[in-house]
């Protein structure tokens, strides 16, 4: 595709020089449009085929109970990234099951809601699944309860939830992430 329009580029530049030189003084002006109008064209072929390339944010709804705070970072640049341990509930499955839930949003949009992170019953949130963030549970520091103020402060804060049964330190927590509409 990259050649052929490479070849109606250079078919195309042929044209004009001979229009230029049919039209006599406004060559230059014609030539100098058309070089604009192709440079243009060149940058969106080249830019179209990576358009696809860039990762696409389905993904699935999920009933979330928060119980734990893990790491909050803030920051005055980029993202902010709140880690959760949750309980997810997945519409195919009807058994909960427990993950560590990652938050990136920006900078200057709020943390989920202090209803959002205390609701015994869970609220139904947009999730997907990210294998690249999975860890074992014995790594994951859990700080302080669900929207705890406590948890954004630099000291070793120390939470354990109330969950009916613990996983062992090595058991792999599935990681997820929120996904902002």
């Amino acid at each position: 595709m990259f050649d052929r329009l490479l070849d109606a580029i250079v078919e195309s530049r042929i044209v004009v020089q001979h229009l230029a030189h049919c039209e006599g003084g406004r060559a230059p002006m014609l030539y100098s449009w058309f070089s604009q109008i192709r440079s243009i064209t060149l940058l969106v072929a080249i830019c179209t085929p990576n358009a696809g390339a860039w990762p696409h944010e389905h993904g699935q709804k999920a009933r979330v109970r928060f119980l734990a705070a893990s790491t909050l970072i803030r920051g005055t640049w980029g993202k902010n990234e709140d880690t959760y341990l949750a309980q997810i509930e997945l519409p195919k499955e009807n058994k909960a099951f427990l993950v560590r839930l990652v938050d990136a949003y920006p900078n200057e949009s709020p943390p989920l809601s202090y209803k959002v992170l205390t609701s015994t019953a869970g609220t139904l949130l947009l999730v997907k699944r990210d294998a690249e963030c999975d860890r074992p549970f014995g790594e994951m520091l859990l700080r302080a309860a669900p929207g705890d103020l406590l948890a954004i402060l630099p000291e070793r804060l120390s939470y354990w939830p109330p969950i009916d049964h613990t996983p062992a330190p090595g058991t792999i927590l599935l990681c997820y992430r929120v996904i902002r509409q």
